[in-house]
């Protein structure tokens, strides 16, 4: 029972004291909450757009199609054999095959009113040639799968927007590289001011510090304080940024939306769980990393 009334006490202790110290140095405090706030917006307005442009790319690889128009020399059952080595190709992911006639009836269909101008087109004065269209597993592999797929004899030629798939791809990886690096560098923004903020508390109550560990009190008795204050911090500049940044992500889409209409953005709801996880573990990590790094310099431990 003792025990537990220690340990109660002790963990009542280890938060009062870790909730004075943000309040006695409320300007550091302000500024640590503030970096951390900074930097978590930053990084997630760029990981979100990056998110979003790989869906986009997903989305590509679903919707795109190479369209591989065959020889015409071919008979039907030869244009249908083709399937098989089309498939072979280790990026194809399907196959469809069309034939000429169905291909001029929904070319027809597609006139809609003016279909008239196809008139005298039949199955044997047919100007369309047999088709596959195919849809692809990893569509940043386009261009060596369409090379691929010239290389057979029945392929006379194919259409697909090669140019449009290479632009996003390339802005994706800028993006990944561009949001990795922003992770790195403004992580360890955050931790620096965290650490100046417990060193200055640290600094302030170093007689304290001293004559506990005279008396015996242990390291960890010392630092829990300091890593609950670095925990409240990281805390709250999580949720400040979550928030923030659902206002920021709501105007970028936006923005998005406006320039480019068929760029649909994720809505903020579906995700918003995540963030505030990904933003709270983000806030906790380099919050508590500041306190610890700067305890263990202070203490020599």
């Amino acid at each position: 029972m003792k025990n537990r009334t220690r340990n109660h006490t002790s963990f009542s202790y280890y938060w009062k004291e870790g909730l004075k110290n943000i309040f006695l140095h409320g300007f550091m405090s302000f500024a640590a909450i503030s970096i951390i706030l900074a930097c978590l917006l930053i990084t997630g307005s760029v990981a979100l757009i990056s998110y979003n442009i790989d869906l986009k790319i997903v989305d590509l690889q679903k919707q795109s199609e190479i369209v591989v128009f065959l020889d015409d020399n071919l008979t039907l059952d030869e244009a249908r054999g083709v399937e098989g080595k089309l498939l072979a190709i280790s990026n194809v992911a399907t196959a469809e095959f069309r034939s000429a006639d169905e291909a001029l009836t929904d070319f027809r269909d597609s006139l809609g009113d003016n279909a008239d101008i196809l008139e005298g087109f039949d199955s044997a004065n047919n100007p369309l040639a047999n088709e596959y269209h195919i849809t692809l597993k990893d569509v940043t592999r386009t261009a060596e799968t369409v090379e691929a797929i010239d290389k057979l004899p029945e392929v006379a030629r194919h259409r697909v927007n090669e140019d449009t798939i290479s632009m996003l791809v390339k802005v994706q990886r800028v993006f990944q590289i561009v949001s990795g690096a922003l992770v790195i560098a403004l992580g360890l923004i955050s931790i620096f001011i965290i650490s100046n903020t417990v060193k200055l508390a640290m600094f302030t109550r170093r007689d304290e510090i001293a004559i506990q560990k005279m008396v015996g009190a242990t390291n960890w008795f010392i630092r829990w304080p300091f890593v609950i204050e670095g925990t409240v911090l990281g805390l709250f500049a999580g949720a400040l940024a979550f928030f923030a940044q659902w206002g920021v992500y709501s105007k970028l889409a936006g923005v998005v939306g406006g320039v480019l209409p068929s760029f649909d953005f994720v809505p903020f709801a579906s995700i918003r769980l995540l963030v505030l996880g990904v933003f709270l573990i983000a806030g906790v990590v380099v919050g508590v990393g500041g306190s610890v790094l700067t305890i263990r310099r202070f203490m020599d431990v």
